[in-house]
């Protein structure tokens, strides 16, 4: 019996200890993609001069698709009828979200690595 539950407490240790999917500390090769990524800092301080980032409904946010991180560049405008693109580790656009390409569900998977102080996206 005790073997038993040690074996079980064990197994639960391992599961628990697994890695996530969504680290993201080697994004890109560089440890902070907003300080390190020249075209996204440039990118992200044109977005604070933006009218959405006054109002606070715009974001970036990072995610992984096909092995690689994309940048996704959106905002939660219910009237603005937005774009929202889809970037590269070296700031190409790659394609929109909604497009053949890059379904919706990637937003769903996305982690916000910036926003506006004054942020109202839910």
């Amino acid at each position: 019996m005790k073997k038993s539950l040690l074996f079980a407490i064990l197994l639960l240790l391992t599961f628990f200890s697994c890695k996530s999917d969504d680290d993201f500390n080697n994004t890109c090769n560089v440890s902070n993609p907003i300080e390190n990524l020249e075209w996204l800092r440039e990118a992200i301080e044109e977005l604070k001069q933006s009218s959405l980032a006054q109002t606070g409904e715009v974001y970036v946010s990072q995610t992984y698709y096909k092995y690689s991180t994309i940048f996704i560049f959106g905002n939660c405008c219910a009237v603005c009828n937005s774009v929202i693109s889809v970037h590269n580790c070296e700031g190409k656009i790659l394609g929109y979200i909604g497009d053949d390409t890059f379904k919706r569900s990637l937003l769903d998977k996305s982690v916000i690595i910036w926003k506006p102080e004054n942020f109202i996206c839910n």
